[in-house]
């Protein structure tokens, strides 16, 4: 499939809605999110939106983004009293596009600097455009989980992205409502159902790369993050490759295996929020 970039007449701004979720990120949100949106203001072509999904805070990260959000016009929230995932988080951000014509996401510890970001939208040559980090600055440790991590992907699902862990992403938003249709993972694993999505949809995919620094204070416990993700990855396999009587049955060991690990049953997809910004709502 041939990709033709879309013409932009000059003084024209392209609209985005960057999606950023936070689960208790009081302590590392506000300086990354000040300098995503001061940067994004300098940009030529662009007109950013910025949209915090709260996602069972249970520290100040909430009462930080509300005071944000007085300060900066463009920045608006979500909120959910309780978790529903990063993969949730997201989700319940992309549907709130609207008018966008990119619709992207980044963690809430700013691990990818603004001009590397918003590099992936300089000249865009695909309908998503996926961030790739340079593994080799990485601790050995995340080098190697990452390698097996998207080894797997690429075996069982075909992808063939090299990172598709990677938390910078834009998809062009002519193929959201369709690729949302396909996708339910709510957990850490969501990027990879976002890329099969957007693959059966026919969208066009390119990697770019991206800088990253792994920030202290992450949350991934590296064997239990990696349990669940490989579960989910199975997951997603038997649902969209393997769909057989067998893959039922193994579906419902998978399952159990989650709940075991995970200590609840998998989140399903989130509905309304509890509150949203003002901010937002007069967008």
């Amino acid at each position: 499939m041939t990709f033709t970039p879309s013409v932009v007449s000059i003084g024209v701004r392209r609209k985005v809605l960057l999606v950023i979720p936070a689960c208790n990120e009081e302590q590392r949100l506000e300086a990354p999110l000040r300098c995503y949106v001061q940067y994004a203001r300098g940009l030529q072509y662009y007109e950013v939106r910025f949209l915090v999904v709260l996602n069972g805070c249970r520290d100040g990260t909430a009462e930080l983004v509300a005071r944000l959000c007085g300060e900066f016009p463009e920045l608006s929230s979500l909120e959910y009293k309780e978790p529903i995932g990063k993969g949730g988080a997201l989700l319940a951000g992309f549907r709130q596009a609207r008018d966008a014509e990119w619709v992207g996401f980044t963690d809430a510890d700013g691990a990818t600097p603004p001009d590397s970001l918003f590099g992936l939208l300089a000249d865009p040559v695909a309908d998503v455009m996926v961030g790739k980090r340079d593994m080799s600055t990485r601790p050995f440790g995340r080098r190697l989980a990452s390698f097996c991590f998207n080894s797997l992907v690429r075996l069982l699902l075909g992808l063939r992205t090299q990172d598709a862990q990677c938390g910078a992403k834009f998809f062009r938003a002519a193929f959201l409502t369709r690729i949302l249709a396909l996708t339910d993972t709510c957990d850490m694993a969501v990027d990879v159902d976002l890329l099969l999505a957007a693959r059966a949809t026919g969208a066009v995919m390119q990697e770019r790369s991206v800088s990253w620094s792994d920030q202290p204070g992450s949350k991934v416990r590296a064997l239990h993050t990696s349990a669940l993700m490989f579960l989910s990855v199975c997951r997603l396999w038997f649902l969209r490759r393997c769909p057989c009587m067998v893959s039922r049955c193994l579906l419902k060991i998978n399952e159990a295996c989650y709940t075991l690990i995970a200590g609840q049953s998998r989140r399903g997809l989130p509905g309304a929020p509890d509150s949203q910004s003002p901010h937002f709502l007069s967008a």
